[in-house]
């Protein structure tokens, strides 16, 4: 049912590829999450994410990858053995634990690749490129991956930690992208990935656009440098000149304070000039006084010398 739906998206019926993939949810969610039917839940809930997201409705896609996270994360927790693959269910091949862990394990990286993908239509580049970086991650570690398709996403996501100056991170992920496209000869025949598709033509343009991705790289890594420089003079700039202008200020004060002392010297030494001229002046005014009183004496004593008769009288 599950691949007859996935099928239903593939040929652009997603309105019947929702409600068949809906109506199975509604089945399956009748059961207690198990290990017969944790793989299936998880592939309806990614194929269905699809399908809305196809739909435009990134909401319901989001929700729903969202729920498949919760799925693995909640299976691996309960620390059951790997689940049955879900193509077990219509076919009498039975797998392996270590093949059944595999595949359950493959449905988990599609449910990131396809939340790297709504995350970047919902504008939260940073949830998109932390998730595609961990996709790519788990492709290499499980080496299920077209090493082409790979190494250009890896190369793509470089160019959105050139946006954030990640310099570090997106060296990493253009050496990866180098790396493993290097291992993929022009002649098929040679190569490590054999596979008739990597024809010359293809190897070439994607070699072309990774290389795009070192000259970005490079370009802004150099404006990025250069405005560091000229960010780092500048302030050593302004560094100076708030040290020249505190300077400036310092001689200022100490200008400013020595015509004050100045200032209050010369009020002192005028001061002290006042009170020796009213000093000077009442010393005068007292010498004054005092010859008009001896003036006077002298005057009553000559008169007295001068009249003796004066005194028979008494």
């Amino acid at each position: 049912s599950s691949g007859v739906n996935a099928e239903y998206g593939e040929v652009e019926e997603p309105k019947e590829a929702e409600k068949n993939l809906q109506s199975c949810l509604d089945v399956i969610d009748l059961e207690p999450v198990n290990k017969y039917n944790i793989s299936l839940r998880l592939h309806v809930h990614n194929i269905l994410a699809t399908v809305w997201s196809g739909r435009n409705d990134h909401d319901k896609a989001y929700q729903l990858l969202e729920k498949a996270k919760e799925l693995h994360a909640g299976y691996l927790h309960s620390k059951e053995p790997p689940p049955r693959a879900y193509d077990e269910i219509f076919m009498d091949e039975k797998f392996s634990s270590e093949e059944r862990n595999v595949m359950f394990e493959k449905l988990y990286t599609n449910t990131l690749f396809y939340l790297a993908q709504v995350y970047g239509v919902r504008g939260d580049n940073k949830q998109a490129a932390a998730h595609c970086h961990i996709t790519l991650q788990r492709q290499l570690e499980a080496d299920e991956f077209d090493p082409l398709d790979w190494s250009l996403n890896c190369a793509t996501l470089s160019q959105y930690y050139v946006t954030m100056n990640n310099y570090v991170s997106a060296r990493h992920t253009l050496a990866c992208a180098s790396s493993v496209l290097s291992n993929v000869q022009e002649s098929s025949e040679n190569s490590q990935y054999s596979d008739e598709s990597y024809d010359n033509e293809k190897i070439l343009k994607t070699r072309a656009d990774i290389e795009r991705c070192w000259i970005k790289f490079c370009v802004n890594l150099l404006k990025d440098s250069v405005a560091d420089l000229e960010a780092s003079d500048l302030s050593d700039k302004v560094s100076k000149i708030t040290e020249m202008k505190n300077t400036f200020e310092d001689e200022e004060d100490k200008v400013e304070e020595e015509e004050k002392k100045e200032k209050e010297e010369e009020e002192k030494k005028e001061d002290e000039k006042i009170e020796d001229l009213e000093a000077g002046e009442k010393e005068k005014e007292k010498t004054v006084e005092e010859e008009e009183v001896s003036s006077c004496t002298n005057n009553l004593v000559h008169h007295f010398v001068i009249r003796p008769d004066l005194s028979d009288r008494w």
